[in-house]
């Protein structure tokens, strides 16, 4: 799989591109759901929208970075190896969303233009609350894994599904590797994915864990951030502390999300967060973006 993807518009077209970012599962296919973001008058100016998953799916020497500081320089570094200079239009659900508003602070630091970012239901992570006990994260991260397994937008997914579960324990260290096997061939295989997809969830937790705990700290984007909030609240494992739900459902009463950006709107979508890129809601958010993009022309 190419962690740098073209989804729709025109590569040589003069509006600036919207690339948007994995979600907590890494793969980025979901976006590919997405219907026409420019107008269809003008097919060879039609905005270029690029996909970006996580190079672990493309290379099994990747090493997945500890924080959201060293994944975002990461990504922006093979963001510019594809297209050198902005003006740049960042996004991305969930997860995908924190790491947009990082890069969008990396690429501004490096004086490039960025004419906004889309934050598809994306909280800040700042304040998340810690894992105090690990059985709570790890039934967190499996509930987050059997969500996203189905949603991949990968070709048989749907099928497989959770029920590869019973031939990936034992097999997979979640919290340390992937196996100890040695392959000459950097190239994944599919059945390869489900495995890599629990890790790296695993390992996302754990970072935004460490995001909540102070090593977030954006310092603030100068562009325009706009939030797409879903407004149908999500349910969560019933093992989830009292405590971490009550941060949840405080988040999710803010319109806001905890975001602190001086330019910025919040724009409802009657969705749950899970299902906001399913067949029922994307042709919503389909609109919401290409309304927010044609402003930014």
């Amino acid at each position: 799989m190419e962690s740098f993807f073209h989804i729709q518009g025109a590569p040589a077209s003069p509006l600036a591109p919207l690339i948007l970012i994995h979600p907590i599962s890494g793969i980025a296919l979901p976006y590919l759901t997405l219907g026409p973001l420019s107008s269809p008058t003008n097919h060879q100016h039609s905005r270029p929208v690029y996909g970006l998953s996580c190079p672990f799916y493309e290379s099994k020497s990747y090493q997945l970075p500890a924080s959201f500081a060293a994944l975002a320089r990461d990504y922006v570094d093979r963001i510019r190896k594809e297209i050198p200079h902005g003006p740049y239009i960042l996004g991305g659900l969930s997860m995908g969303g924190m790491i947009a508003i990082k890069m969008a602070e990396v690429l501004e630091e490096e004086c490039e233009m960025v004419l906004g970012v889309l934050l598809i239901d994306s909280t800040n992570p700042e304040g998340y609350p810690p894992f105090d006990d690990p059985r709570e994260r790890d039934e967190i991260a499996e509930w987050t894994y059997k969500t996203y397994a189905g949603r991949t937008g990968l070709p048989g997914f749907e099928e497989m599904g959770c029920e590869e579960d019973g031939v990936l324990d034992g097999e997979v260290d979640k919290d340390s590797g992937l196996g100890d096997e040695e392959d000459d061939d950097d190239e994944m295989d599919m059945m390869e994915y489900l495995p890599r997809m629990r890790k790296h969830i695993y390992n996302s937790l754990d970072m935004v864990t460490r995001a909540g705990e102070g090593e977030y700290l954006p310092k603030g984007v100068k562009s325009p951030v706009t939030l797409v909030k879903c407004t149908q609240l999500a349910s969560l494992p019933e093992t989830v502390s009292e405590y971490r739900k009550k941060g949840y459902h405080f988040r999710f009463q803010d319109e806001r999300a905890g975001w602190t950006v001086d330019k910025f709107q919040s724009i409802p979508i009657d969705a749950q967060h899970e299902a906001v890129f399913d067949s029922q809601h994307v042709g919503r958010v389909t609109d919401i973006l290409r309304g927010v993009l044609e402003e930014m022309d």
